[in-house]
């Protein structure tokens, strides 16, 4: 309960051990938090290109946050290529400010443990032109700028190796927010996908819009997303997701939550993760 000094064992445990492997015990000093989390989506997206199978999907994640540093691990099932295995999702990132912007530096590492290289047959006869690891590094750089209900943000994502080893890649995702009526806040974004071996990827567009909302200790969204220039399957969509957030330690004598996920902020769309860690400050 909020406010009881009788926290539970294993948050105490947790935040002893944070403060114990820091240097000078530095995590005591700053604001920190341990998080962990479990959703469900309707139907998984990423970058706009909807996931194969596992409607809804699931997911959970453990992400700690202190001062300016923020790492995490992700983890949802996935089918890629008729084959069902666990992604794991790691990342670490510094956030650190100057007047209003926020910048965040970092990197993230797509992992599929056990899986087979993604395999490519262009002529359909058989024979593999193309094979690469399913698994890529992933390089961050972004900035954003909070006003009055809202905020702006712009990322940029480059890989130098690309899904199964297909050359590198760069994203880039222009987001804005606004906070609407009854605690609901709106939201837009729109991202471009550049590859530079066009033999194995296409070049598009994604956009989506929609509108979140935190409420009995649940974080909500409902919006649609689509794609545009991408060959293939139908991505349009309206996907529904829910997610539920726990604190598992915290500088916070009452364990209240201190960062952005607080203030409607959703945590997990895949393609633009890591967005907690910030210590919530009023615009002006």
């Amino acid at each position: 309960m909020r406010g009881d000094s009788r926290r539970p064992a294993r948050a105490t445990a947790a935040a002893a051990l944070i403060c114990a492997v820091a240097p000078a015990g530095a995590a005591c000093a700053e604001d920190y938090e341990l998080v962990a989390a479990i959703g469900l989506e309707s139907n998984s997206a990423f970058r706009g290109t909807l996931g194969d199978g596992f409607r809804p999907a699931s997911y959970g994640y453990v992400e700690f946050a202190r001062g300016e540093l923020l790492a995490g691990v992700f983890v949802n099932p996935v089918k890629i290529q008729g084959e069902t295995g666990p992604l794991i999702l790691s990342y670490a990132e510094w956030k650190p400010s100057a007047g209003k912007l926020d910048f965040e530096i970092g990197g993230r590492r797509y992992w599929f443990p056990g899986s087979s290289d993604f395999s490519f047959d262009f002529e359909r006869d058989g024979v593999i032109d193309h094979a690469g690891a399913k698994g890529l590094f992933e390089a961050v750089a972004g900035v954003r700028r909070r006003f009055d209900g809202g905020r702006l943000h712009l990322r940029v994502f480059y890989t130098p190796d690309g899904f199964a080893d297909t050359d590198s890649a760069w994203y880039v995702n222009g987001e804005a927010r606004k906070t609407i009526a009854h605690g609901f806040e709106a939201r837009g974004s729109v991202g471009v996908s550049r590859f530079e071996n066009a033999l194995y990827n296409e070049d598009y567009v994604d956009y989506r819009i929609g509108v979140h909302k935190s409420a009995l200790g649940f974080d909500m969204f409902l919006r649609y997303s689509d794609t545009a220039g991408l060959g293939g399957p139908d991505n349009s969509a309206v996907i529904f997701g829910i997610e539920r957030s726990f604190t598992l330690a915290s500088s916070d004598r009452d364990d209240r939550r201190r960062f952005d996920k607080i203030l409607n902020d959703w945590q997990f769309e895949k393609s633009l993760l890591g967005l907690s860690g910030l210590p919530a400050v009023s615009a002006d």
